[in-house]
């Protein structure tokens, strides 16, 4: 590799996205509408060599105007990643370091996944309150069907209706024929799986699993907040049930303390904290102190778009990663380098970088719009 350390950053440019949802995303089990856009905050790092790394990123302008002038040496080291004073554009370094050394991204990463990295729909919502059972059934046949308009094959259900919106045991009963709905219309070869988000008990997860057992459920997502006599109970019962189901945690935050000690029990079989809030560099160290335990990884991303490109990249770098999340939305300006959807996977591109940029009329009106910004050296 080369010596990247020395480039400098001449200038920083923030740009806000918004992408519009094919409809209305409603309830998880503990909160409220999620609503019909996404908004991504995109920032471009420029260095005095011409090189630009893009990624998702929150920096503020009174953080860009610190990072600017910098040396990349100061922020970010090959091959952990970021430093702490490069924290806060960690995706936006990583694509820059991949570019800089002419190579893409997973391969910097490590290049040790598959290229074709599985997607689920993540958008199946608690949409149905309004409705009754045949109700329910048309809008979720609907959903599915939007899904499957977007290219995706697999989907993840919320539910927990009985958590908040529902008495419990019809909440249960209406969650149970949303399961079985989804997987009647999504077919036999689709991957479902459901998150509770923290909103269930152990006996409702159990009752569910068994409840939805020829569903073939790919995993339980928060089930109930992690705890570890809960969640050895749990897989004691998944074992002795015979089920394949897995048991998916972290994505609520701070987990407790006993969380990494839960996974290496085998206890919660995939990883999966917030892949904007803790970056690559953080996903990177994790990926490979849980592969000797048999973890997956598969990180919440929920509410991005563009996320999902540097996300893919290390989805094929590392050989334990699941599934990788996503939702429709309709986007426009955005530059893709070689990117396929095809089959319900996404087929990461061998250019350098992430493969991902905004086109120069978006950049030219995000920076001058709210939420923007562009910072000279």
């Amino acid at each position: 590799m080369s010596d990247i350390s020395r480039e400098r950053i001449t200038r920083i440019e923030r740009i806000e996205v918004h992408s519009p949802r094919p409809r209305d995303v409603g309830c998880n089990a503990r909160s409220g509408a999620h609503g019909t856009v996404v908004q991504d905050s995109v920032v471009r790092v420029h260095t005095a060599s011409g090189a630009v790394g893009v990624g998702w990123s929150r920096l503020e302008r009174a953080g860009a105007e610190a990072l600017a002038g910098r040396r990349l040496g100061e922020l970010f080291s090959l091959p952990d990643g970021s430093l702490d004073d490069g924290a806060a554009i960690d995706l936006p370094l990583w694509d820059l370091a991949a570019r800089l050394q002419g190579v893409p991204l997973y391969r910097l990463l490590g290049a040790r996944g598959s290229r074709s990295v599985e997607l689920y729909d993540g958008s199946v919502y608690i949409d149905d309150l309004a409705a009754d059972d045949e109700g329910a059934r048309e809008i979720f046949r609907e959903e599915v069907a939007t899904g499957h308009r977007y290219g995706y094959r697999n989907f993840k259900i919320k539910i927990g209706r009985g958590a908040r919106w529902m008495p419990t045991a019809a909440g249960l009963d209406r969650d149970v024929l949303v399961i079985h709905t989804v997987r009647e219309a999504a077919g036999p070869d689709a991957k479902i799986l459901v998150d509770a988000n923290n909103g269930g008990t152990l006996n409702s997860t159990k009752d569910t699993l068994d409840a939805c057992a020829d569903a073939g459920l790919y995993w339980f997502e928060e089930p109930f907040g992690e705890d570890p006599a809960l969640n050895a109970d749990l897989k004691q019962f998944i074992r002795q049930r015979g089920y394949a189901t897995l048991v998916a945690d972290g994505e609520s935050g701070p987990p407790p303390p006993t969380f990494f000690a839960m996974v290496e029990a085998g206890d919660i079989d995939v990883v999966q904290h917030d892949f904007r809030a803790l970056g690559l560099t953080w996903w990177k160290a994790t990926a490979a102190r849980i592969e000797p335990w048999g973890a997956r990884c598969a990180p919440h991303c929920w509410g991005s778009i563009i996320e999902r490109y540097a996300h893919a990249h290390f989805a094929a770098s590392v050989p334990n990663f699941a599934v990788q999340e996503a939702a429709p939305a309709d986007t426009e300006g955005f530059v893709l380098d070689g990117w396929e959807l095809r089959d319900g996977k996404l087929l990461v591109p061998d250019t350098p970088g992430a493969g991902f940029d905004l086109e120069p009329e978006l950049i030219e009106r995000g920076v001058r719009a709210a939420g923007g910004y562009r910072v000279e050296a």
